[in-house]
């Protein structure tokens, strides 16, 4: 996978997180998928997966820092 797409994939999987941290329900954003497959935007329905798969298990608190580029790994 090039560069690019990841890059595009690390984006959708950022701007999800916030969605998420801003109140978005994982329902909200499976229905943003559904248009993203629509317009075979691949790369934005690969983060924008990751971003819900990753809500499943994690706390708002960590969905938070991650979203605000804090990964704690500084």
């Amino acid at each position: 996978m090039s560069l690019i797409k990841k890059k595009d994939i690390e984006q959708f999987y950022i701007m999800a997180l916030m969605d998420i941290a801003d109140g978005a329900s994982v329902e909200d954003l499976e229905e943003v998928l559904k248009e993203y497959e629509k317009a075979e935007m691949y790369e934005a329905c690969a983060g924008i997966l990751k971003a819900i798969h990753e809500t499943k298990y994690d706390t708002i608190n960590n969905i938070n820092e991650k979203a605000n580029g804090n990964t704690g790994n500084n």
